[in-house]
């Protein structure tokens, strides 16, 4: 699976003018730290991407230390090969969720088909972590319940990025009380040798440099999330972020209603893809590559496709494969700030991937909605306590009646 996936990587770098732009930041800001340079300021990396951001937590430049010993080319073959092998451990941990031992033969299939989706191929070719934290919370999710270190995983995945952090509730909403402390502890401790080794690119980051990761390139296309598309929406008008935000928050108390109710019925891999996507929808900036997230979404409706029949989990699934699989930014205008000024049509097709989103969530309430009515009609209606009759009481005047027989 790995020799085969990383022949594909190389055919992904060949078809890229600039592989491994990501991978180039990761080891620029280890190699920050090593030389004592201030991490949020301008990094030594070369052409074409100088002057990117590194806009990770501290913690995270010490990860990557091991990078700096390596050429560039070959960082983003390390970063690749761990793209392609983090992608198999957590194509496993889905398979798991809904089949009790699936074949290496049928894992190894199932994790060479993503590699077409554009979240998937482009994350290898910029060298980008986003399938690794996917594999760390999988695993810690879904394979990991009952365990000890249950947690922790989760922990590391949110101090090299902080988006995972919203799988803690998800833990609290599963009643994993012990799993979300555990996660919360490695996440405080990790950032807290970050503080002791890195004061100062600690204090920057989380009073400054947390905001201004990104920069003014919220409106941008890639950027597919509530706030992206409210920014193109409005023309970048002030009140984009707080509605944003107030949208936001209706995500999640949607989302904490949907994962109880899910984990009620004993589904976790669509628990935890209640949470992935209202963590997409609701982060400040969702770039494209960040949704490989639809790689379980695609699995969850294949399973229910081909092993229980059901037709639209097949609609669902040709949409997702036909969004995703095709870069939308070569449909539309885009860079110099052209999305400001898009039409109807190219609203509609630059955003494919959040109008996909809300299709198949709409679609998942829908469905949740008539179970919750089957089960209720095949146990029937619930009588109200004051409607059951209680045993019948023994009446004194049928005591008197029978000694007088006596």
């Amino acid at each position: 699976m790995l020799a085969v996936g990383m022949l594909l990587a190389a055919i992904i770098m060949v078809g890229q003018r600039h592989p491994g732009m990501d991978s180039a930041v990761y080891q620029a800001g280890a190699s920050a730290i090593l030389r004592g340079n201030a991490l949020y300021d301008s990094l030594a990396i070369p052409l074409p991407w100088a002057d990117l951001p590194f806009t990770y937590p501290p913690v995270a430049a010490i990860f990557f230390l091991p990078l700096v010993a390596f050429k560039l080319h070959i960082v983003w073959g390390i970063m690749a090969a761990l793209c392609v092998l983090a992608l198999g451990v957590a194509v496993r941990a889905f398979l798991r969720s809904l089949i009790d031992e699936p074949s290496p033969w049928l894992v190894n299939a199932v994790t060479l088909l993503p590699l077409g989706l554009q979240a998937v191929w482009s994350t290898i070719g910029l060298g980008q972590v986003n399938l690794i934290l996917m594999a760390l919370i999988a695993v810690d999710v879904l394979a990991m319940r009952g365990s000890r270190y249950s947690g922790v995983l989760i922990g590391i995945a949110a101090s090299i990025k902080l988006t995972p952090l919203i799988f803690i509730p998800h833990l609290l909403l599963t009643g994993r009380r012990s799993d979300a402390a555990r996660a919360t502890a490695t996440f405080l401790g990790l950032q807290a040798f970050a503080w002791l080794v890195l004061p100062g690119d600690s204090v920057r980051f989380w009073t400054s440099a947390i905001m201004e990761g990104n920069g003014n390139r919220t409106y941008e296309s890639a950027n597919q999330s509530i706030n992206g598309l409210l920014q193109r929406l409005t023309g970048e008008a002030p009140s984009a972020l707080t509605v944003s935000l107030i949208l936001g928050a209706g995500c999640l108390a949607l989302m904490a209603v949907l994962v109880r109710r899910l984990h009620d019925h004993d589904q976790p891999l669509a628990a935890m893809l209640v949470t992935a996507f209202c963590g997409l929808l609701i982060s400040p900036v969702t770039w494209t590559h960040h949704w490989v997230w639809v790689v379980p979404l695609c699995i969850l409706l294949g399973y229910r496709a081909l092993r229980r029949g059901e037709v639209g989990a097949r609609v669902l699934l040709a949409l997702l494969l036909l969004v995703f699989s095709v870069d939308f930014r070569l449909l539309v205008r885009h860079g110099e700030k052209l999305e400001l000024d898009w039409g109807l049509r190219e609203t509609l097709v630059g955003n494919s991937y959040l109008w996909a989103a809300v299709i198949v969530g709409v679609t998942g309430i829908a469905w949740l909605v008539a179970r919750q009515q089957r089960i209720a009609a095949a146990t029937g209606p619930m009588l109200p306590i004051d409607s059951v009759p209680s045993p019948r009481q023994p009446d004194p005047s049928d005591r008197q009646l029978v000694d007088q027989r006596r």
